[in-house]
């Protein structure tokens, strides 16, 4: 008993330290879903990627939190406003990873990330989920359905603190439920759909973090067991995928190294709290990060 409270206690602990990594920032709060509301207009282009005209469902539909949507200061890049009042608080950048798998892949895109998903679990995705077929982007012409969930959700963090305890199994939790009735809800109104989940990328490397960084230069602190939780917490994503018949795309694994403590300041994804490589948000994904992740994302999806 004492050895299994010493695991859960480090495994609470350990859900703290990386839930403050800032796995999802700003808090959205869920209403009920809505009917169909007149089409948005297609995002303005990035520099390089093209999206083609698509009336209609969306090709490549994404939800996530604020890992997704980035969507913090402004600047060159813009943001993109919500699409409906459920999610008129819901903006989301123009470079975040969702646009740039999407124009890499030559497919439309309805981005249904909004910071702060997950912040009430369960229901705040499916709502979403709801207004993204009510809007008219999900639906039969809808190709992928992708997402990077979870940072925010305090039942899959249920899951991560399970892993390192040693519940190494397959058994219902609510976490993988939600992400099966994800699935099913998908393919009951766009069967063609594929639908993807994928873990986050690298924060802490090798038990260490980078909270403050200067140009050229990073200031690692101890950060025990960062590594460990990072694994535990892509795993339980993996297997919520094997549980609700998803695919799944390793961001974690691809971009191990890339996390606040890379030297190179054009090869950090991830962004301390003050950072020359800062994005839009702090303690968030970096631009190059960003682009990063469309390329992972893109090509597990080829």
């Amino acid at each position: 008993m004492a050895k299994m409270s010493t695991k859960l206690r480090s495994a609470v602990v350990a859900a703290v330290a990386v839930a403050g990594l800032g796995l999802g920032a700003g808090a959205a709060s869920a209403q009920p879903a809505l009917p169909p509301l007149p089409a948005m207009p297609e995002s303005p282009a990035i520099p390089g990627i093209s999206f083609p005209p698509a009336p209609g469902n969306k090709e490549f539909v994404a939800f996530g939190d604020s890992f997704t949507a980035n969507a913090g200061k402004a600047g060159p890049r813009g943001l993109e406003p919500g699409q409906n009042p459920l999610v008129v608080n819901c903006a989301t950048d123009m470079e975040n990873w969702p646009k740039i798998a999407a124009g890499q892949l030559n497919m439309s895109v309805g981005d249904w990330s909004c910071n702060g998903t997950g912040g009430m679990p369960v229901v705040q995705l499916l709502a979403y989920v709801e207004a993204a077929i009510a809007q008219g982007d999900l639906g039969p012409g809808t190709k992928e359905v992708v997402l990077m969930y979870g940072g925010m959700d305090a039942l899959q963090w249920v899951d991560v603190g399970g892993r390192m305890m040693g519940q190494d199994n397959m058994d219902p939790t609510v976490y993988r439920d939600t992400m099966r009735q994800v699935k099913d809800r998908v393919k009951q109104v766009a069967p063609g759909a594929r639908v993807t989940l994928t873990s986050y990328p690298e924060y802490a490397t090798g038990d260490k973090l980078c909270l403050v960084n200067m140009p050229g230069q990073t200031f690692p602190i101890d950060a025990p067991g960062a590594t460990q939780i990072q694994g535990a917490f892509r795993d339980t994503i993996r297997s919520a995928a094997e549980y609700s018949g998803s695919h799944f795309i390793d961001v974690y694994q691809q971009s191990i190294g890339h996390g606040t403590c890379n030297p190179n300041d054009a090869d950090r994804w991830v962004a301390g709290f003050a950072d020359p490589a800062l994005g839009p948000m702090t303690n968030h994904p970096t631009i190059a990060g960003e682009y990063a992740m469309g390329n992972i994302i893109a090509g597990g999806l080829r």
